[in-house]
């Protein structure tokens, strides 16, 4: 049962999402859209708090301190993402959770509690499926490794341990607070209570990696690992540490080419262990292994992201679009009029892609303090919404979509766009990839050979390209 709060909280954030302009009403139009997507999502959870800040992550994240503003108490900052999440899925049209991951930050550094509370709140606000998936990204050390039997009590039933490198020379450059020998340990523990369900994260393309520490290290790796590893290029953001020890020439990385023979060389042994690349970054040794979390996301699936700086991709309520003062954030076309979905010509089909909404890209403030201020008086920490058009979405689905073994399907496509097909959008245009065995086509999909996925970040823009000219003529 909601407190008094609560019902006041829910309350006020649907009244304020009820005060826009009639043109934003006008222009949402998600009816034509699958029962079956509109009623179905994914819960991101995101705590923001890490022990210590790595020097290549760019991550919302604070480091807490007693004395700090930013800190905020476990049990304030736990009821708050309840009631956030409490409020996201009463105004969207989601009634069937089908996965729940907690990231960060620093997720395990939260009281098993937390998840309990979460999975309350899901559960007493729609229907979970049968297996659902529930994943804890862990940080491999002896004060967290004890902690993974509370969690499996608590409902997790999938860990991901940031693992990141084998290497006490990269763990130190990187900041990192376990060492090779403790992860190696948290490997094994966390095969002890969650077997089949554990999965590794490794970075390449470090300073001073070479070809052969990187071979050592991966067969190292297989002989800890349960049957999921990703594998992430080492990218430099702007505003980390890493940033500044490059741009001052204190730290250099492996040449491009370089980077690519670590890749190609990493999919090979894991494709000869019995790992399959479902994903550029994401290999699995049988299907039940593969995160299914990720794997909605990159379907173009809805999920809700509740905390300080969490995204969400969801179908609001007509009467719980946004928040007033986010209106500012968007601009729009008054004098654009509704349409009939009944009508079925040209120009009603360009309005429905390019100028009718149908989903909102919502993004959290991202401080604890200022995002908890909105949850109080609003009920959702919700500081910027950007509404979407199917082109919109299409966009995104072409750019994740493309990124797995199983690439775009006709199914999916035509949930968004049922007016024109794969084949009569890409097919011309693509013959110079398909002759070079970069990309396949089909009436039921396009995606990338495995040439292909190699090569991805250099083929994208182009098909993003061929959407964009293809459906706004």
């Amino acid at each position: 049962m909601l407190s008094t709060r609560n019902w006041m909280g829910l309350f006020t954030y649907r009244w304020k999402l009820k005060t826009f302009s009639k043109s934003i009403h006008e222009r949402f139009c998600h009816t034509s859209l699958a029962e079956s997507y509109i009623s179905e999502g994914s819960v991101y959870v995101h705590w923001p708090y890490c022990r210590q800040r790595c020097t290549y992550c760019n991550f919302v994240k604070f480091i807490p301190h007693q004395k700090s503003q930013l800190t905020l108490q476990n049990e304030v900052l736990e009821d708050a993402l309840v009631e956030e999440l409490q409020n996201a899925l009463r105004s969207s049209y989601i009634s069937t959770v089908k996965s729940v991951f907690f990231g960060g930050g620093t997720p395990s550094l939260a009281r098993p509690h937390l998840i309990e509370k979460i999975m309350n709140a899901v559960q007493g606000t729609c229907s979970i499926t049968k297996n659902l998936e529930i994943t804890l990204e862990v940080n491999p050390t002896p004060q967290e490794s004890v902690k993974l039997k509370d969690f499996l009590s608590a409902g997790i039933n999938r860990v991901s341990l940031g693992i990141q490198a084998l290497d006490d020379s990269s763990l130190k450059l990187f900041n990192r607070d376990q060492s090779v020998e403790e992860a190696l340990k948290a490997i094994e523990y966390a095969k002890k209570f969650f077997p089949g369900r554990v999965s590794l994260d490794l970075i390449f393309g470090r300073p001073r990696q070479t070809y052969e520490r990187w071979m050592d290290e991966l067969h190292t790796v297989l002989n800890a690992c349960d049957d999921h590893l990703s594998l992430y290029q080492l990218t430099v953001e702007r505003g980390t540490k890493l940033h500044r020890q490059v741009a001052a020439g204190e730290v250099a990385l492996p040449e491009d080419d370089a980077m690519a023979v670590l890749y190609e060389a990493a999919v090979s042994l894991l494709h000869d262990a019995g790992f399959k690349r479902y994903e550029v970054s994401n290999f699995a040794r049988g299907s039940e292994a593969e995160c299914l979390h990720n794997k909605l996301y990159w379907k173009n699936s809805q999920y809700i992201g509740v905390g300080p700086g969490a995204h969400s991709r969801v179908v609001l309520k007509n009467d719980t679009l946004l928040k007033s003062e986010s209106l500012k954030h968007h601009h729009t076309r008054d004098q654009d009029k509704t349409v009939d979905l009944g009508v079925k010509v040209n120009s009603t089909h360009k309005n429905l892609l390019t100028r009718k909404f149908c989903r909102a890209a919502i993004v959290n403030a991202a401080d604890p303090v200022s995002w908890l201020r909105e949850v109080q008086f609003h009920g959702t920490g919700t500081r910027n919404i950007k509404f979407q058009t199917r082109l919109d979405i299409l966009h995104e689905y072409v750019a994740s979509g493309l990124r797995t073994s199983e690439g775009i399907t006709a199914d999916i496509w035509q949930s968004f766009c049922p007016w024109r097909t794969l084949v009569d959008i890409f097919q011309e245009d693509t013959l110079w990839l398909q002759e070079k065995n970069l990309l396949d086509i089909s009436d039921t999909y396009m995606k990338a050979t495995e040439l292909g996925l190699n090569v991805l970040d250099y083929i994208l823009p182009y098909l993003i390209n061929i959407v964009e000219k293809e459906l706004n003529r």
